[in-house]
């Protein structure tokens, strides 16, 4: 994997694997097509014309998303001609679920970050945005309870019922058929329902792994949750990378920096794209040395062939964090000169925003007058 797309996909890496499993997997509840469709609920409707409850003379398209999901991103602005392309007969609502929160807080508290991005990305949304709701009811009633242990997710409701789940590339070929009357549900239905069967068997399996480990890392007892991740690992190796990611971020921030950078050091020498995810992890995180900041932006090593705007900022602020203001200027340079261009171009959908841009001014100018 290219160092461009590292850094943008490094949270979903570890959301994924470890914190949307702990967090997020709180319900019990099934939900099979045919079903009668959830109630809807929500902390916010941010775009569109409200309503609590389907019509059920009306067809919907029920989208799960995150800010952080970048094939979620990839697939808003054909969302938004679809809806365009079959307004009046299809309303689609896009359902923001699983960002990160802090432990024991409310969903509601990812409002304000939710609504900056919807505002900012208004062209490729075209349809109707909500909020889960304090108790993430929309990601545990539906996506948890259909299986759905993975993001975009979309679900098609009508006459009150869910009558397709799945990705919503395949869209363009289900529609039609739904709106024609030639879309067969009972046929979908048996394997989408061993499908989500077996899903949430192994949801259960993921729970009682890291359960343990979330319980540790609570209790503070950070040398028995890393015995907990090195177990985890020896007996499934896939989770080798999501589990140093966690392992280097809690030694970073609750055990000591040297042991983090040491730990860093080794990782990196058997998983070579490493300090992009590294780097993702430090940028964003206050209060560390300066020695830790430059240690991970030195070691992230060339930029030649950098083409995400993410990654020079991320640099830039790891550098003016360490008090290295020309290389801070340089970095963030090379961001904005990227962004611009890609907001121009219509590029990067859902990562650089009119708002990015102004951002990465803003850190320039400020920058600049430390040099």
């Amino acid at each position: 994997m290219k160092k461009n797309t590292i850094l943008k996909n490094w949270m979903s890496i570890l959301l994924l694997s470890f914190f949307a499993f702990a967090s997020y997997a709180q319900s019990t509840a099934k939900l099979n097509v045919g079903d009668p469709a959830p109630e809807i609920s929500y902390s916010k409707w941010l775009k569109g014309k409200s309503f609590n409850a389907f019509d059920p003379k009306q067809t919907y398209v029920m989208e799960f998303w995150a800010t952080w999901c970048s094939p979620c991103k990839a697939a808003m602005p054909h969302l938004t001609e679809l809806q365009k392309h079959y307004e009046g007969k299809i309303t689609f609502v896009g359902v923001n679920v699983w960002e990160k929160i802090p432990k024991g807080q409310s969903y509601e508290t990812v409002l304000p970050s939710v609504e900056k991005f919807v505002q900012g990305n208004t062209a490729n949304m075209g349809y109707n945005v909500i909020v889960d709701d304090k108790d993430q009811n929309m990601a545990n009633k539906w996506l948890r309870a259909a299986g759905q242990n993975g993001i975009p997710a979309s679900f098609i409701i009508k006459e009150n019922h869910v009558i397709w789940v799945g990705h919503p590339s395949q869209l363009d070929s289900i529609i039609p058929k739904v709106i024609e009357g030639s879309y067969n549900m009972k046929v979908f239905k048996e394997n989408s329902d061993k499908a989500a069967q077996k899903a949430r068997e192994e949801n259960e399996a993921m729970m009682a792994m890291f359960n343990p480990i979330q319980e540790a890392l609570t209790a503070k007892d950070h040398k028995k949750a890393f015995e907990l991740m090195d177990k985890l690992v020896a007996e499934k190796p896939n989770f080798k990378t999501s589990m140093s990611l966690l392992k280097f971020k809690t030694l970073l921030i609750y055990v000591d920096e040297n042991q983090a950078i040491a730990f860093a050091r080794e990782f990196q020498k058997e998983y070579k794209t490493a300090p992009s995810l590294f780097l993702g992890e430090v940028y964003k995180t206050e209060n560390l040395s300066k020695d830790t900041y430059l240690w991970v932006a030195d070691n992230f090593g060339s930029t030649a062939e950098v083409t995400n705007p993410l990654i020079f900022d991320a640099l830039a602020t790891c550098y003016a964090k360490a008090g290295e203001f020309t290389k801070a200027v340089d970095n963030q340079s090379k961001a904005l000169q990227i962004a611009e261009k890609a907001l121009k171009n219509g590029e990067m959908v859902g990562t650089v925003m009119d708002y990015t841009v102004e951002e990465y001014k803003k850190k320039l100018a400020d920058y600049s007058t430390k040099k």
